[in-house]
């Protein structure tokens, strides 16, 4: 078999070339990413990602690459280079943040976000081991211009409750809460109240490398100003703002029925009597995608997509809905089950 090792070794040089032009191309894009930090403008830029989608496609043509893998490069790429510039310092007027509940995954990835852009950043957390920014008391903390809550759905009104009450009314107070129905109906109060309060929740985890092209919701509780704030604190990030009602339905599906699908899916195949090995060795395109994900999801904090599933109210009419589309796929007849197919690829058109 020489001939074939003369050829492996050939393709292993291609690729140290791949993955040196990768590189290469980071770097510049650093370079870019730079120039968008002194002006502040954005990291991504959508127009501009669809000229290189293109470019991927037009290149991959002519050199006999099929377009939806030179689609999956240009997009490979195109976030590696994201994250790359997402991770550039874009220094802001500095302002003392203090996040209760700084040493957990999030609080952790918050703080050096925040320290990253120039602010002066403490944390308040029942767990101090490994901290690696100033612990400090709660009520030390309420003396911060900004005081994020960062804590588990199940204290985080009482959190709340004692920061408000120790804090100016000059603070920006928001949570990070992946349910927002507990802390509601004290958040609303603090606003009629004229305090500066409003609800936040990045659309990732902490392994993000980035906030730069991840989605953050931003739910106003009655204090346009505080609400402002937040969106300058995280202004690389897609913005979406919502009133804070909205939240928990919008979360049932974005979250509640995305993880649960994966989560059940993953719970068949462990009930299967399959071995992961002996399927995924005659897995389709379909089962490596699907399973691609769920294998992610499946080794995420089990505990906090237990609460995810538990305490969003919301969660059970998406689950029942999700109920009934398995009914539907189980039941409906040939010509029906066509049309709902026909609808799914309309509505994500």
């Amino acid at each position: 078999m020489p001939e074939l090792d003369v050829l492996r070794a050939e393709l292993a040089e291609i690729d140290k070339k791949i993955m040196a032009l990768v590189g290469r191309r980071n770097e510049i894009a650093k370079v870019i990413g730079a120039e968008k930090a002194k002006t502040g403008a954005a990291v991504v830029v959508p127009s501009v990602e669809r000229v290189v989608e293109q470019r991927y496609i037009d290149a991959g043509a002519e050199c006999g690459v099929t377009a939806n893998t030179a689609f999956r490069i240009a997009r490979a790429v195109v976030d590696e280079s994201v994250d790359v510039q997402g991770r550039l310092p874009r220094f802001q007027e500095p302002q003392t943040i203090c996040i209760i509940g700084g040493n957990g995954g999030m609080g952790r990835w918050l703080s050096k976000f925040f320290s990253s852009r120039g602010h002066q950043v403490s944390i308040c957390d029942t767990n101090t081991e490994g901290a690696e920014f100033p612990v400090v008391s709660l009520e030390e903390g309420a003396k911060s211009d900004i005081i994020v809550i960062s804590t588990p759905v199940t204290i985080a009104d009482k959190v709340l409750a004692d920061v408000l009450e120790s804090s100016s009314v000059d603070a920006v107070i928001f949570d990070i809460l992946s349910v927002k129905q507990p802390v509601i109906p004290r958040l609303r109060d603090a606003g009629k109240a004229g305090r500066k309060v409003c609800s936040v929740h990045p659309m990732f985890g902490p392994s993000a490398q980035s906030a730069a092209g991840r989605n953050v919701i931003i739910c106003d509780c009655g204090s346009k100003d505080a609400a402002d704030k937040a969106e300058v604190l995280f202004n690389v990030a897609d913005i979406l703002r919502m009133e804070v009602e909205e939240h928990d339905k919008a979360a049932a599906y974005v979250l509640g029925l995305s993880h649960a699908v994966n989560i059940a899916f993953s719970d068949a195949l462990v009930r299967s009597g399959f071995t992961s090995k002996a399927l995924r060795s005659s897995a389709s395109t379909t089962f490596r995608k699907q399973t691609a994900v769920s294998v992610e999801v499946a080794n995420e904090n089990a505990e906090l997509y237990y609460a995810i599933q538990r305490e969003n109210p919301e969660n059970d009419a998406a689950l029942r809905n999700l109920e009934e589309a398995v009914s539907r796929v189980r039941t409906l007849p040939k010509d029906e089950f066509i049309s709902m197919m026909q609808d799914e690829a309309v509505w994500y058109q």
